[in-house]
């Protein structure tokens, strides 16, 4: 897979500008990275006077529902016309949307694949793939700057908040020079930091939390202690109104503590399906492990759903884990 280039960006911004209509598509599940990817394409081609409409299976998490523009994109409940190109964003594969709204799509539709993920596949007819920039909104905005469009606040607001959640808050060892530029000019462009921090970071609803103390009393550790794991069962999820609550951050509890180099959340979202995410600190590409079981990410933070019983699931992803451990 190629670097991203100018001429990949070329291409991508001519396909863009070539086409009238779109339906942009983040993954299921969808983190800050996705919705803000989403939002801001979406507002970017509507200034252009594109029609576009964007489709998220499972919908916007109520944490990222203040971006405007947010309100505009659909879920499997209330699906919209699909346009004759498709823009796929943050999707490491085009089943990565979900498989629910992966059997409504048009088989022969044209498809602009806009992603970060070294597990890509290029799957699309224009591929703008760049396995390291920090997040899908940073190549968002390269592309917004190679069509010379404006970045106005809608649009900069959504890129911000999926670049700070991709990369940690500016943590992770995706995070690069460059990005602290983006950053520092899309601040510039007015993006209310107060309100980023306040929605992203000091906004978690009590179930949440629940949630969280749930995972955190079911914290395990290996014999050594470098694997961490936690684990949230279907019937948890169901007690705590839980099941279909997205929530990002909760397998970040088990990688900070000291001496664990790769944490796990096992999270049955329903009877005997298991998601697992996976991360690591240094030693540990996480997408190898994942893509074992037809998953993928990064190097650091990867996820693949697991069918089984939780614990047998539990028990295979350690065993693998452990192998890969230098």
């Amino acid at each position: 897979m190629a670097k991203l280039n100018s001429e990949e960006l070329e291409t991508a911004a001519k396909a863009l500008m070539n086409q009238e209509k779109f339906t942009l598509l983040g993954h299921s599940i969808p983190d800050g990275d996705c919705v803000g990817a989403v939002v801001a394409l979406m507002c970017a081609l509507t200034n252009m006077g594109k029609d576009v409409n964007a489709i998220i299976e499972d919908g916007v998490p109520a944490t990222y529902r203040f971006l405007n523009g947010s309100e505009r994109i659909s879920s499997v409940s209330n699906l919209p016309q699909i346009n004759e190109c498709l823009v796929y964003l943050d999707c490491a594969t085009r089943e990565r949307v979900g498989e629910r709204l992966s059997g409504l799509i048009p088989s022969k539709a044209m498809i602009i694949n806009i992603d970060h993920h070294v597990s890509n596949d290029d799957y699309g007819n224009v591929n703008l793939v760049d396995a390291g920039a920090s997040s899908t909104c940073e190549i968002v905005y390269y592309l917004l700057k190679k069509m010379n469009l404006p970045i106005t606040i809608d649009v900069a607001t959504p890129l911000y908040c999926g670049i700070v959640m991709d990369t940690g808050g500016f943590q992770y060892s995706s995070t690069t020079p460059n990005t602290h530029r983006i950053a520092a000019e899309l601040l510039e462009y007015g993006v209310d930091i107060d309100l980023v921090r306040s929605r992203l970071f000091e906004s978690k609803s009590r179930v949440e939390v629940s949630l969280q103390k749930k995972a955190l009393d079911n914290l395990e550790f290996s014999k050594d202690g470098r694997i961490a794991s936690m684990h949230l069962s279907y019937d948890d999820l169901v007690q705590l109104g839980a099941v279909d609550l997205h929530f990002e951050g909760t397998i970040n509890m088990a990688r900070n503590i000291e001496d664990v180099e790769v944490a796990l959340l096992f999270r049955e979202i329903e009877p005997g399906v298991i998601k697992v995410g996976f991360r690591s600190k240094q030693l540990v590409d996480v997408n190898r492990i994942a893509g074992e079981w037809g998953g993928g990410g990064h190097k650091r933070a990867a996820g693949a759903t697991l069918r089984g019983e939780l614990e047998a699931v539990k028990k295979l992803v350690l065993l693998k884990v452990e192998e890969h451990l230098p």
